[in-house]
C-alpha cells in the first residue's frame, strides 16, 4: 500500500499569516494605541502602516518560511531514506 502525503497547500499557509498579522493589529489597537505606548516606540505611527508593522509581516514570514521547510524535512524524512535527493532539498 502507498503512503501519501500531506501537504498543506499555500492558500491555507497565507489564510494562517493573516490571522496571525491581525492578530497583530488587534494587539496595536487594543493595547498600543488605547494605554499610549505609541510615544514609547520609536518609528510608530498611530493607524498607518508603520515599520512596526513591517517588521511584523517579516517575522510572520519568516517563522512560516522556516516552519514549511522542517514540515516538508520532517514529513519526507518518513519516505524518503536519503534526505539527499532534489525532491528533499
Amino acid at each position: 500500500m502507498k503512503k501519501r502525503r500531506s501537504r498543506i497547500p499555500g492558500i491555507v499557509w497565507f489564510g494562517i499569516g493573516l490571522t496571525f498579522f491581525n492578530s497583530w493589529v488587534l494587539f496595536e489597537e487594543l493595547v498600543i494605541d488605547r494605554f499610549g505606548l505609541w510615544r514609547y516606540l520609536p518609528y510608530y505611527i498611530v493607524g498607518k502602516l508603520c515599520v512596526w508593522d513591517v517588521m511584523a509581516i517579516v517575522v510572520i514570514s519568516a517563522a512560516f518560511t522556516l516552519l514549511s521547510r522542517s514540515l516538508r524535512v520532517r514529513l519526507l524524512g518518513r519516505i524518503c531514506p536519503r534526505h539527499q535527493c532534489g525532491f528533499c532539498s
